[in-house]
């Protein structure tokens, strides 16, 4: 549940009140009469603000909630656009109530209260966080516009006629926003890819639509192939998009078209890149990954098996043939890859089974590459379904819920229970472990069995303070994205063993069950570091040395605590830049729980009521919460410029901690919550607060 920030409120005239009720259907033509003008007027008025505002980006953000939860009085701290991906909902802004299904969308001004009330399934949706200001001087008509009804203040509701087109701009926005943390350019990225956002939402309130009799899911599955083919695609992706379910899609996929919808993609993939190296001067790296294929060595096997040629024979033929004799592409042309310049409404789809959707959606458009499915195929063989031998002889078993420690020394092979209630036999001590995400890193590296592989391990090793330790001392392949795991590689690496959250991993399990044993954590918020260390310590036999290291991390807090006590009056907080220079993710409750906890932790006090974990709280915010200590968390290389964008904020200076000079810096990896991060984070605080 999103937890209550600060309380806004933005007064509204009878005839803005009016307008604020307007619910505009695109699902057919223009509404006629007095909503249609309204309607009309609201578009232009939209288009002439939109025309001359400067905008800046806050945030982006993808969600679920679940069935039953309740997003309750959740004050909007900027403008927002909030896109539904699937699933129904009741939203409610300040008093205006929307019955939304998938991909509406809705707008609502900083101050608006959000309510939102869940019945069932889940409810996805990504909202993008805005703040728009029309410069001085301006021509009056705007200005009195902006009086009299200021649109990006306003709630309103949209059913876009192509929200495909739609979901791939927020996509595209948010995969920049999420992964643009070294990027100098990333804000102006971002604005860019809001305003083609706005653009393409004012387009689609323009145009009309024209009946459609007869929905062809084949064609959409094909539409959707064609504008993301560079992406990493999985079926299960195409299906949730279009809301049908995944053996449903195939069915009717390979009826009318006698090809899968992987071999489809494939076919897209391979077209797209004999159209480049016949046209272009690209290099094979460059056109491998311009349609989608992040591993070079397998689009080559994959080209040559589709056409017979390796990409550098079919370049060699292009230039042999020389312009105006045969061209290539035509003698090597597949059928799979016709399009029909047919249009349709993506949102008037039939709804079928949703049982098989996935959990994230934005996760789904970059899951495992499609090529990789060439590879499987090729594998004989049936995977157990507990990723184990079937001849292996457990002699312990281990719950993945258990806390107690077992002894240190221990027979193998050994049964572990994991969090999909698997049994997942061990045959022999792990030495070649694989990690599925960068967090998990640092607890491997505690229980002195560094991971040969892990997700981002190039730029988490370079870049956490508490990884760079060890980047000198053990050698840790990087294999790719944490959701889009380079199966090749791992399987290259030949591992013992593959540590994976559910969850986040259940669409790679089956893959890399194929590869070795996998145990699958239960990666929630309410476990805690020492639960999460011991799970880890039973995978690899360690437990005795994780109980050591609790020990010692927790008596080095306790010596923390006591040295801190002076300061138990004194409120403290922990703020998490957002990269914007104005707006901050506060830490308390969650990440850096141990600071606050009385008993085991560091003994801090709270900066008062309120909880805001994971949400944006502005400056303005933060004066409210006022604290006489702050933490400021961001990549170390970008600290000196958080800071000086801060310290010339006039409200950043009436802080009593910026007075104070009370005000330190933290690495961004304390966010990761493990071992490592707490002895870093205990250190840090004991350093900066004792001499002041």
């Amino acid at each position: 549940m999103i937890k209550q920030k600060l309380r806004l409120y933005w007064p509204v005239s009878a005839f803005f009140s009016l307008l604020l009720r307007i619910v505009i259907n695109y699902n057919g033509r223009m509404n006629t009469g007095k909503w249609g003008v309204i309607a009309t007027m609201m578009r232009k008025e939209l288009m002439i603000l939109w025309n001359h505002a400067s905008v800046k980006v806050m945030d982006v953000r993808h969600q679920i909630v679940q069935p039953g939860e309740k997003i309750t009085a959740y004050q909007l701290p900027a403008s927002v656009f909030l896109f539904t991906v699937r699933g129904r909902a009741v939203v409610q802004l300040n008093n205006v109530m929307y019955p939304v299904h998938t991909f509406h969308v809705i707008h609502g001004g900083k101050g608006l209260t959000l309510n939102v009330s869940v019945t069932d399934n889940e409810w996805e949706y990504y909202i993008i966080f805005y703040k728009a200001m029309i410069p001085l001087p301006s021509r009056q008509e705007i200005m009195n516009l902006l009086e009299s009804r200021n649109w990006f203040l306003s709630p309103y509701s949209i059913v876009p006629q192509q929200p495909i087109t739609l979901l791939d701009k927020l996509d595209h926005l948010r995969s920049v926003w999420d992964n643009g943390d070294e990027d100098d350019l990333r804000q102006l990225r971002a604005k860019g890819l809001f305003h083609l956002f706005v653009c393409e939402l004012l387009d689609q309130m323009d145009e009309q639509e024209e009946v459609i009799t007869q929905h062809d899911l084949v064609f959409l599955a094909k539409q959707y192939i064609h504008k993301h083919y560079a992406e990493p695609i999985t079926l299960a992706a195409i299906a949730q998009t279009l809301n049908y379910s995944i053996p449903y899609l195939s069915k009717q996929f390979k009826r009318q078209t006698g090809h899968s919808p992987i071999d489809y993609c494939i076919g897209v993939r391979l077209e797209k890149a004999k159209d480049l190296l016949s046209r272009t001067d690209a290099t094979l790296q460059e056109v491998a990954e311009g349609v989608g294929y992040t591993d070079f060595s397998y689009f080559i096997r994959a080209f040559k098996k589709h056409t017979g040629v390796t990409p550098g024979q079919f370049k060699e033929q292009v230039l042999r043939i020389g312009e105006g004799s045969e061209y290539p592409m035509k003698r090597l042309r597949s059928d799979l890859v016709s399009l029909s310049n047919e249009t349709y409404n993506l949102i008037v789809v039939e709804n079928h089974s949703q049982k098989d959707r996935g959990i994230d959606v934005k996760g789904k458009m970059h899951k495992l590459v499609l090529g990789l499915a060439l590879l499987l195929s090729a594998c004989s063989g049936t995977p157990l379904e507990n990723g184990g031998t079937q001849h292996a002889t457990p002699v312990a078993t281990s719950s993945a819920t258990e806390a107690t420690s077992q002894p240190t020394e221990q027979q193998w092979p050994r049964t572990y229970l994991d969090a999909l209630g698997k049994e997942v036999v061990i045959p022999k001590e792990p030495k070649r472990i694989v990690v599925t995400h960068f967090g998990m890193m640092e607890y491997f590296f505690a229980l002195e069995t560094p991971p040969i592989a892990s997700t981002l391990a190039d730029r988490m090793l370079t870049t956490f303070e508490t990884l760079k330790p060890y980047a000198s001392t053990a050698t840790v392949k990087d294999i790719g994205e944490v959701r889009t795991p380079n199966l090749e590689m791992i399987a290259d690496l030949n591992p013992d063993l593959v540590v994976a959250f559910s969850g986040t991993h259940n669409e790679v399990y089956a893959d890399l069950s194929s590869i070795s044993p996998v145990a699958m954590i239960n990666n929630t918020e309410d476990r805690s570091w020492t639960e999460t260390l011991r799970e880890y310590a039973k995978l690899i036999g360690k437990e005795q040395l994780a109980e050591d290291y609790i020990t010692k991390l927790q008596t080095l807090m306790g010596e923390a605590r006591e040295k801190l006590a002076k300061h138990k009056d004194k409120s403290v907080t922990f703020l998490r830049a957002t990269g914007d220079g104005s707006t901050f993710y506060v830490l308390d409750d969650n990440d850096v729980s141990y600071a606050y906890d009385q008993e085991t932790g560091l003994g801090l006090k709270s900066p008062g009521q309120y909880k805001l974990e994971g949400e944006v709280i502005s400056l303005e915010g933060v004066t409210v919460l006022n604290p006489d200590y702050i933490f400021v968390v961001d990549h170390a290389d970008r600290m000196d410029t958080t800071m000086a964008e801060l310290n010339q904020s006039k409200v950043w200076q009436s802080l009593k901690a910026v007075k104070e000079k009370h005000v330190f810096p933290l690495d961004v990896s304390i966010s990761t919550k493990g071992p490592l991060a707490i002895k870093y984070t205990t250190n840090k605080v004991l350093e900066y607060m004792s001499t002041n």
